[in-house]
């Protein structure tokens, strides 16, 4: 689960969307779905999928906390 979130703070790192930073979670959540995909086919991916949807989760309530203002 550790390495999904870390996968899913990786995917949504500010290089490439660094204007449109609101949009940084769509990134982990496609990562996501792929890893819950494979793991249809290899039950031991599922840990990693949980924790890259736990890491969307942790950046949809970053973009929401610092787009109301509260850093």
């Amino acid at each position: 689960m550790l390495l999904g979130f870390a996968l899913g703070l990786l995917a949504m790192s500010p290089g490439a969307v660094l204007y449109y930073w609101f949009f940084t979670p769509v990134a982990a959540l496609l990562l996501a779905g792929a890893l819950t995909l494979v793991s249809a086919f290899r039950d031991r991916v599922w840990p990693v999928a949980e924790g890259a949807f736990a890491a969307t989760l942790f950046g949809v309530v970053a973009v929401v906390a610092f787009g109301i203002g509260l850093p």
